[in-house]
């Protein structure tokens, strides 16, 4: 097998047509008898069926199901209805043996760890830990020490057989078996499985559990409640009444003649209410009512007012007086009512957020079953449940209430709109119970989520509901709902209820007087009184159902309202007899003698029926005075001849509403079913429908017509009779009738009424539809309540048709046969008739006798044609729809998926062949789109998902094992004895052939599919490769899942199947997302720190082709910015594949290469180019980073406890669960909660990571810690397996493939990973050393190298086993590497520089276990017999010395891990003192540069690293003499000038040739540039952009002296990056560079830094407050804060005063400082920042010690500092070498401060753009009144007067010119100013210019002076001006009115003689008057 680079388009050439598939079934029957039989038993052979027709009984909540009364016959409608409530599902199974799907839910806690692993698992973890440090300072010279503190030390055990004489063959074997021993078997089951999303959730209802418990202040007669719920923002009653009795017994006794019996029913105090759309509008209103009694309501409730029962005297005997009178009421008016008091409760708070959007319970324990219906369809339509959605678990729990007022009822406002009114007011505002009168009272009641199982409860029919105890008193009554809109659930029970509301009675012009009016409502079957039904529920406290109810009475109202509901249990067999009676009584209150109570006033009726229709909605009936007539019921109320209340008009209001699931109520339906009625039954004709009668004659076009219409019907009754509408008409298409003599075929006009309902129901928006834009309710339809029609049902009297039609086949006829916006309909939503036809082909095999039907026979031909001819046309509807905008491109998808899901169960039941060519059509037809290619796979995705995926691929058909070779021994395979026929067989089993394709017809589509999808490169290509890996990850999963794979052969076997896609991953190199550039940044430069943040910062800061470039592998050639891939497969560059599909395909590789058969393999790899096996390695490579082990952080605890997890383990194993027992957990536990006979599942096209969920428990989150670790561990024991292959039969030494396998198990080494794989791994390290051991030492120097660092770091691990076998290895090293050279020094300092850069990089590498492992090899060396003769143990003592030496180094360091500062110190230290040793100065160096980035110190960083470059400059430079190269560190100079120091190296110091100095990757050309381009970067990331170009012009020489051109575009790309920056910061801001502080210390606690100061760097704006904080704090830790001390000032210390006890800090803000020839030459604000090593601070002072004084005392010190090194260098702060002092004279700061502030003016005004806020600010500070006296004061005190002292006379020029120029720019900037500011500000404009007017003005006289005279310099005690200021200084002893004089004279006088001599004498004068 040569996998060519152009594999992938000689795969789309090829591949692009399907090949034909087999004849299945005649293969089949060929084949069987030549297969093992054993196997093929083992697959469960092939079922004839996998399809099982299942009639699963429905599940009912009651005891009892719902069903009409007993002994009545039924009309056919209702028949047909019951019989749809009552009868079984019938459910189409899959017989799956891949898992029972009824099992029950694991818990998901009780999964424990996987099973069956290996010995225990500890993986090493590099975070931080406690090492208690070593203080004693081992020297570096005194090698004795050194081997005393080793020797003192116990050794590790060691390895028995390690020096042991062992044949390469031998060593080999033995590891092998142990590698083979404790393996997982299945590998996929540690690997997180590709998981469905759950759909989306249907409307929920809410359900309420409320009982009560009710009392007045005084207890007097007996009270009713009862209770609703109304929605007063819809306006509505949303249920009905519950009715409640809450009086003692006592009271109870009062009515005792009035109830005959008391059933237990109705006894209830506590309710369930349903709520389906929960508000906050939502109000329980409780009505309260008592006995009728005489007087106005009023009149009744105001005992209730006024009396309380506790008050004793005359109140009780009030109280006993209203008793009494009460029970006489009772005894005689005890059945009638009248109204009381009500109060309404706000259910706002139950209904909070997060019971607004609540599950719905899974269980039934609603009130309404039409609420159980609805969950019934959301279980039906849902694909799965989770196992969270049991109960709702929301923060609302049971509240108690306690309410202790009720308002009051008034009698004229009973009326619901009323109610309506009162609720807003009431929610409006809380005035209205101000407004109405209140009765003190109390009721409290409880409300609660109903719970699930709520015993003893009983429906709104009164029926009792599971679980249902008989041992309680009172139960629980669920409350019907009536939703405020409609709910779309198709009817599922028989229920029948009717429900009667009187409203409103006008009698006020009746002429008899009839006040206390109550109406008697009976339901009637006949007219005669005995004919009233006892089919009434009755109320609280009484019988369950009575025969007549009376409403309540208004005392004296003509007119009253009425709130009564009468509930009626509807008979189901209503006639034109049936009917509602009203009667009308006056109730006399006072008992008179002989006259009744009652006394009828009037009578009333309603027909049930009208035209055989139930009679519902609002009537206004006139009302008879007379007693009514003979057969009166048959009419309606309008028309007997009798005597009407107000002749005939309307008085009596009502409204009747029904809720049956019987009545249809629409007319569409009604038709409809009445018209299937009379086909089916003996009719007489004409039928009377509604107003039209039919004849027979007419039939047939009634019927057609009402099958057209019935689309029409409204969609809730449509909905609610869906399941009997769509059985009615699938009857009609199947079943040909004969009406009047003739055939009627119904059979398309009912099929395109289906699809006219399928559209309807679709399009609805109050429908819900599944993820997949199914409509739920045909869903549910089609797969729980759809049959065959009955073929042999008998069409009385008209006839029957012989000829049988079957379903299935009439059904694709009529899809075939579908035109124009039928057949558009049909493909739209193929799913609905693809579901149908299954069903109904499933239930017709199930029917016929298969043994004589194979399934070649089973269907007609032209039942096949047709579904040829569907398939056809559905697919190319999916590619028409492609082409089309986003909306029709996702139905497409839709209509995809639902021929997929067909196919896929056309399997289970056609011919497969013919199945198969079905595909092969659908592939051809959708292949000409590249973008089909998504469509094809998801397609293919679901056909593959089949259970017996495996047998239809005839995957026992594949040459598993490698065919035998003539000589089996190894040599064999390589040499020419071996046909080439069979390398060529072997060869092609790797290969996607055509043959390959043929008999393993669906595999090989998914592989083509596969790679055309790789190979693909447009856009959004990466979700289809996603889509295409997964689907054959989630295959192999499955087959690790399942039990018949567990055999190994078979695994074989199956795994065979699968090595195209070894080729085919192969081919796909170049697009694998890497994961080894960040474990190559890690590795090469981070070392390992176990600190996720800190890798990444890493990462981030260092550029990985750099780092690539530095690690100097085969990988270095990506630095130059290509892929890895690119490398590989030239020509070829393709999208790279996303992170999650590269470690998906790359698992699938390595299940193939764990489950295939290994000598296969072997054989393949011995065939393969040397090339092929590097592109393997590569790929093993990658491999290894994609499943190093990831640390979970909270799992770390779990994976330390590593003795528990042993025992755990070894549990596991005892019990022997295997991981596919694990894997069977994770899958049940994730499937728990689905609905298992839902097959919906696998049309899940979506997929996440099972582990997404976020609150995971700890348990949870160990046992991922496990599983990961566990598989972390078997994928790179693979990788070994596969490793260890290509080492035994590859040619290593001749193919160099040699150091491919190193690199690949240095990677390894490099990752997290087990102790168990590091054993292994370990042991074929030394067999590697072993076998190719000078070859190792010679050729492969730097992967020896590495193999060093990582052996030393694991000799530094915590766990024994990991550092017993990295010593063993390192010493195995040594000593091979002695054998083949005589001499080890190269080992030696690659050993020595892995110590160096391990202790420097790492901070929790413990040195203590470092030691012991030291120690250990030494024991080796005393033990090892053979090499005692000679120099080898002596140079391995001086090596461990040596490695000892540089430990105590970290002592120190880790000393010093907090104080940055000082750590840097001492790496710097230890880096110098390798001066002689360039290897390890460089390794020091870079340890340097890692710290200093994971500081952020990006400049010191790039430093570190210029300075290596340096070394490996002057390294090369001696070596060779390139003039492209620099001459040493000489060249870096521009870059800094500290760089010199490199050059201390000479000739006789370092030997180039010496064996093992400058061995280091970094020392040629290659590591030169690297460090370089490093440098680069990180200067870069800090800013210093110009360094970056001085860099590039050491590099780009080099590169194009090597002609590396793509690298030098990078390069000069990167320069122009920086280039841009330097541009944008110059026009932008300004830029942050450093800011530098001068840091003292005194005191002898510091030690060696005290009196010592330097010049700190700090991050730009940094405060001083801030850097003081940070050492305050750092040496406050140190020392304890009271002993730290800093000093505020930055004058001179005096140790002498300090206390010797205390440490002293003082800090100082410096700034750089040049010499006036320097600014010449630092021009831009980088050169002022770069290259620093002169600073300057100020100390202010005054003669007599005080640090600030008067102008004329201020003295100023500047304190010039010299540093030894320029800023910035390797590390952050420097020693201060020379510090030089000056001294200001008062003058001369005066010069300095006023220098200053006029180039502040001067910058403001120049600056472009102009910054107006900028410019007034400087100004104001210039000009402003309130600051004149900072300029003016500074020119009257040394501008008044010429100094005495001749050598002042150059400072008073300058200062003058100061103030001139000062002046100056003032007045521009005023000017400047004045063009600038808006309309707003010119009165602050004019402000500003008087002030600049009156400043100018005064220091005219000082700047414009001669010499003033001289006696006067002597005599005036301050130097005076001429202004009005100094008129205020000079005559403050004179009243006011002299100084305006003298003001006046001297300004006029000024103006007139504006001469000197006169200005001098004005002068004179003025000071001899303040003298005098």
């Amino acid at each position: 097998f040569t996998l060519q680079p152009g594999f992938a388009q000689f795969c789309q050439r090829s591949l692009s047509t399907p090949v034909d598939p087999l004849d299945f079934e005649g293969f089949l029957m060929m084949q069987l008898n030549n297969l093992d039989s054993e196997l093929a038993h083992e697959l469960g052979d092939f079922p004839e069926d996998d399809l099982d027709v299942v009639f699963t009984p429905k599940e009912c909540r009651t005891l009892q199901p719902s069903m009409p009364e007993d002994g009545v016959e039924l009309d056919s409608h209702v028949r047909d209805c019951v019989q749809t409530y009552l009868r079984d599902w019938l459910i189409v199974n899959r017989k799956q043996p891949l898992k029972d799907r009824q099992e029950k839910p694991h818990d998901v806690h009780t999964a424990v760890g996987c099973k069956r692993f290996c010995c225990a698992f500890i993986f090493q973890q590099t975070g931080p830990r406690h090492v208690p440090t070593l203080h004693e300072d081992t020297s570096r010279t005194a090698p004795a020490s050194c081997d005393f503190d080793l020797r003192s030390l116990q050794p590790d055990p060691r390895l028995e057989n390690l020096l042991r004489h062992v044949s390469a063959e031998e060593f080999e074997r033995q590891n092998e078996e142990a590698r083979r021993t404790n393996r997982h078997a299945e590998l996929l089951a540690l690997y997180p499985s590709v998981d469905e999303v759950s759909s989306e959730d249907f409307p929920c209802t809410s359900l309420y559990y409320v009982s009560f418990l009710n009392r007045f202040d005084i207890e007097i007669e007996p009270l009713f409640a009862c209770i609703a719920l109304y929605d007063i923002k819809e306006r509505k009653k949303i249920s009905e009444n519950f009715h409640c009795d809450l009086n003692p017994d006592s009271l109870r006794g009062f009515l005792r003649s009035h109830t005959p019996s008391i059933d237990p029913s109705t006894q209830a105090r506590s309710a369930v209410f349903s709520v389906t759309y929960p508000s906050s509008d939502i109000y329980l209103v409780i009505k309260i009512e008592k006995v009728l009694q005489q007087g106005e309501i009023g009149d009744c409730a105001e005992p209730y007012m006024v009396l309380k029962e506790s008050e004793a005297g005359k109140t009780k005997e009030k109280i006993e007086k209203l008793k009494a009178q009460a029970e006489s009421f009772c005894q005689r008016l005890g059945k009638y009512r009248m109204p009381f008091a009500w109060i309404p409760i706000s259910l706002t708070n139950f209904f909070n957020v997060s019971t607004l959007e609540r599950e719905i319970p899974e269980t039934e324990g609603s009130t309404s079953d039409k609420k159980a219906t609805l969950l019934q369809a959301r279980r039906l339509s849902e694909r799965s449940l989770s196992s969270e959605d049991n109960y709702p678990s929301s923060n609302f729990k049971t509240i108690s209430l306690t309410l202790s007022t009720f308002f009051k009822q008034e009698g004229d406002r009973l009326s619901d709109e009323d109610l309506f009114k009162f609720l807003a007011d009431f929610k409006r505002s809380s005035s209205l119970q101000r407004r109405i009168k209140t009765l003190p009272g109390t009721l409290k009641l409880e409300i609660s989520p109903a719970p699930e199982n709520l015993g003893y409860c009983l429906t709104p029919e009164l029926l009792p509901v599971k679980p249902f105890p008989e041992n309680r008193s009172r139960p629980h009554k669920e409350i019907l709902e009536f939703p405020i809109r409609e709910v779309y659930v198709p009817h599922t029970i028989y229920r029948n209820l009717l429900y009667v509301y009187p409203q409103r009675l006008n009698f006020a012009n009746r002429p008899a007087s009839a006040r206390n009016i109550t109406i008697k409502i009976q339901f009637m079957c006949g007219e005669d009184p005995s004919c009233a039904m006892p089919v009434i529920f009755g109320k609280s406290s009484g019988p369950e159902f009575v025969q007549e109810i009376y409403t309540a009475i208004t005392y004296h109202n003509k007119s009253p309202d009425f709130y009564e509901e009468v509930k009626i249990k509807l008979p189901a067999k209503l006639t034109e007899k049936h009917h509602l009676l009203f009667t009308f009584y006056h109730i006399s209150c006072q008992p008179k003698q002989g006259a009744s109570v009652e006394t009828v006033v009037g009578y009333s009726w309603l027909p049930i029926l009208l035209n055989d229709r139930l009679q519902t909605g609002h009537y206004c009936l006139p009302v008879a005075l007379d007693k009514l007539p003979f057969h009166y019921s048959i009419h309606s109320p309008e028309t007997p001849p009798i005597k009407w209340v107000e002749g005939h008009k309307g008085v009596f209001n009502i409204e009747v509403q029904a809720v049956s699931s019987v009545h249809t109520q629409d007319n569409h339906l009604e038709k409809f079913f009445t018209l299937c009625h009379s086909l089916e039954s003996q009719v007489t004709f004409p039928i009377r429908l509604m107003d039209q009668k039919i004849t027979e004659a007419t039939l047939e076009h009634e019927l057609k017509l009402s099958i057209i219409c019935l689309n029409s019907s409204r969609l809730e009754p449509l909905v609610l009779f869906l399941h009997l509408v769509l059985d009615k008409l699938f009857q009609l298409a199947v079943q040909p009738m004969v009406i009047a003599g003739q055939t009627a075929n119904f059979s398309q006009f009912a099929f395109e009424s289906v699809v006219a309902i399928v559209n309807s129901l679709h399009n609805s928006k109050d429908l819900s539809k599944d993820q997949h834009g199914r409509n739920c309710l045909l869903a549910s339809y089609v797969y729980y309540v759809f049959r065959l029609p009955d073929p042999q049902r008998e069409v009385a009297k008209l006839g029957n048709i012989d000829a049988i039609v079957h379903f299935h086949e009439e059904l694709a006829l009529q899809m075939v046969v579908s035109t124009g916006m039928v057949r558009e309909t049909v493909f739209k939503y193929a799913w609905f008739f693809f579901e149908l036809l299954i069903k109904s082909m499933a239930q017709y095999v199930h029917n016929i006798e298969k043994q004589d039907n194979p399934r070649r026979s089973r269907f007609s031909d032209r039942f096949k044609d047709d579904i040829t001819t569907i398939v056809s046309v559905v697919t190319s509807e999916i590619a028409a729809l492609l082409v089309k905008p986003q909306k029709e491109s996702e139905q497409a998808e839709k209509i995809n998926i639902s021929l997929a899901f067909f196919l896929y169960d056309l399997l289970s039941l056609m011919d497969r062949g013919f199945v198969f060519n079905l595909i092969k059509h659908y592939c051809n037809q959708l292949n000409s789109l590249s973008t089909l290619i998504s469509m094809r796979l998801e397609f293919l995705r679901i056909l593959c998902s089949h259970e017996h995926y495996l047998n239809l691929n005839l995957f026992f058909m594949t040459s598993a094992s490698a065919p035998a070779s003539p000589s089996p021994s190894l040599s064999s395979q390589n040499s020419s004895s071996c046909s080439s026929f069979q390398d060529q067989k072997i060869a092609g089993m790797f290969d996607l052939s055509s043959e390959y394709r043929q008999q393993h017809f669906l595999t090989g589509l998914l592989f083509t599919e596969l790679s055309a999808a790789l190979d693909a490169d447009s856009e959004g290509i990466s979700k289809v490769q996603k889509k295409a890996v997964s689907a054959i990850l989630s295959l192999l999963s499955s087959h690790d899942l399942d039990p018949r794979c567990s055999k190994k052969e078979v695994k074989i076997k199956i795994a065979a199947l699968y090595l195209p896609l070894v080729g085919i991953i192969l081919d796909s190199l170049p697009q694998l997302h890497d994961f080894t550039s960040k474990t190559l940044i890690r590795l090469s430069f981070s070392g390992r720190t176990g600190n996720p943040e800190e890798e990444q910062e890493s990462a981030g800061a260092i550029n990985q082709n750099v780092a690539l470039a530095i690690a100097g592998n085969q990988f270095s050639l990506r630095s130059s910015g290509i892929s890895l891939a690119s490398l590989v497969c030239p020509g070829l560059c393709h999208a790279t594949l996303g992170p999650d599909t590269t470690r998906n395909l790359l698992i699938c590789f390595l299940w193939i290469m764990k489950n295939a058969d290994q000598n296969l393999i072997q054989k393949w790899i011995a065939d393969l180019p040397s090339m092929q096996l590097n592109r393997i390695l590569d790929l093993l490579f990658i491999c290894v980073s994609c499943f190093e082990y990831k640390v979970n952080k909270v799992s770390t605890q779990a994976l330390q406890k590593s003795r528990d997890v042993k025992a755990r383990l070894e549990e596991a194993l005892l019990r022997g669960e295997g991981a596919r027992g694990e894997m069977m957990k994770r899958w049940n536990d994730r499937s728990a909660g689905l609905n298992e006979n839902l097959r919906w599942r696998k049309e899940q096209t979506h997929w996440r990571q099972a582990n997404e969920r976020q609150d995971k428990t700890k348990a949870e989150l160990d046992q991922e810690a496990l599983i990961s670790g566990n598989l972390a561990t078997e994928a790179n024991l693979i990788i070994l397996d596969m490793q260890e292959n290509i080492i035994q039969v590859g040619n290593c030494r001749a193919d160099n493939l040699l150091g491919g396998v190193l690199k690949v198990l240095v990677n390894s080494l490099g990752c997290d990973q087990s102790t168990t794989y590091l054993t292994h791994c370990f042991a074929t390290l030394r067999a590697l050393i072993a076998k190719f051991g000078d070859f190792l030492f010679e050729e492969e120097v730097e992967q020896c190298a590495d193999l060093c660092q990582r052996v030393l770091h694991h000799c530094s691990s915590s766990i024994d086993v990991t550092r017993t076998q990295a010593c063993a290895t390192l010493y195995l090293l040594m000593r091979y590497s002695f054998s083949s050279t005589s001499n080890f020094a190269r080992v030696k300092m690659q050993v020595t520089m892995s110590l160096a850069s391990l202790v420097g990089k790492s901070p929790e590498f413990n040195e203590e276990f470092l030691r012991r492992s030291l120690r250990t090899i030494l024991a080796y060396a005393e033990e090892d017999v053979d090499m005692q003769a000679t120099p080898f143990p002596l140079q391995v003592e001086e090596l461990l010395c040596n490695l000892n030496s540089i430990l105590s180094d970290t002592v120190k360091m880790r000393e010093f891990q907090e104080d940055p500062e000082m750590l840097m110190d001492l790496m710097y230290r230890i880096a110098k003192g390798y001066q002689t040793s360039p290897d390890l100065r460089l390794t020091w160096l870079q340890n340097m540069a890692e710290k200093h980035t994971k500081r952020k110190c990006y400049t010191e960083a790039a430093m570190c690293l210029v300075h290596a470059a340096a070394l490996v400059a002057e390294y090369l430079s001696m070596l060779e003499d390139h003039s492209y190269l620099p001459v040493g560190s000489v060249s870096f100079q521009n870059i800094s000038s500290n760089v010199l120091e490199e050059s201390a190296v000479s000739d006789d110091v370092l030997s180039p040739d010496e064996d093992g100095i400058c061995s280091g990757r970094y020392f040629s050309e290659s590591g030169l540039v690297g460090l370089l381009e490093q440098a680069a970067e990180l200067f870069s990331t800090g800013g210093l952009y110009e360094t970056v170009n001085e860099v590039y012009k050491i590099v780009i020489p080099i590169l194009e002296a090597h002609r590396d051109f793509r690298k030098l575009t990078l390069t000069h790309s990167k320069l122009q990056k920086a280039f841009d920056s330097i541009i944008n910061k110059v026009l932008g801001q300004k830029r942050m560079f450093g800011t530098y502080f001068r840091v003292g210390f005194y005191g002898s606690k510091f030690g060696d830094l005290d009196e010592q100061e330097f010049v700190y760097k700090e991050p730009a704006i940094t405060k001083l407050p801030e850097i003081s904080h940070r050492l305050e704090g750092f040496y406050g830790q140190c020392f304890g804060e009271d002993a730290v001390e800093v000093i505020k000032d930055s004058a001179p210390v005096d140790k002498s005063k300090l206390d010797p006890n205390k440490a002293y800090i003082q800090i100082t803000f410096v700034e750089p400082y040049f010499d006036e020839y320097e600014m010449k030459d630092r021009v831009t604000y980088f050169e002022k920042n770069f290259n620093l090593c002169r600073f300057m601070y100020t100390t202010p002072f005054t003669m007599d010690g005080r640090p600030r004084g008067e102008l004329s005392e201020q003295y100023k010190r500047n304190t010039i500092l010299t540093t030894m090194h320029a800023f910035p260098y390797i590390k952050t702060r420097i020693n201060i070498i020379q510090k030089e002092e000056f001294i200001l004279t008062p003058i001369e700061v005066a010069i300095e401060d006023m220098r200053k502030k006029t180039q502040e003016l001067t910058a403001a005004t120049n600056q472009e753009p102009p910054d107006a806020k900028m410019l007034q600010m400087v100004l104001q500070g210039s000009v402003g009144a309130t600051v004149n006296q900072g300029p003016l004061e500074v020119a009257q005190v040394f501008l008044a007067e010429i100094p005495a002292d001749p050598k002042l006379y150059r400072h008073h020029n300058k200062l003058r010119l100061c103030f001139k120029e000062f002046i100056m720019r003032c007045g521009e900037a005023v000017d400047k100013n004045k063009r600038l500011i808006t309309a707003d500000q010119r009165e602050y404009q004019q402000e500003l210019k008087k002030n600049y007017g009156k400043l100018k003005e005064n220091l005219s006289i000082c700047l414009f002076t001669a010499p003033a005279v001289p006696h006067l310099a002597t005599t005036a005690r301050t130097p005076q001006g001429v202004t009005i200021s100094q008129s205020r200084v000079c005559c403050r002893n004179e009243p006011p009115n002299n100084s305006v004089l003298l003001r006046d004279s001297a300004t006029s006088f000024w103006k007139t003689e504006p001469h000197t001599k006169s200005v001098h004498r004005m002068l004179q004068l003025l000071l001899n008057l303040e003298v005098g």
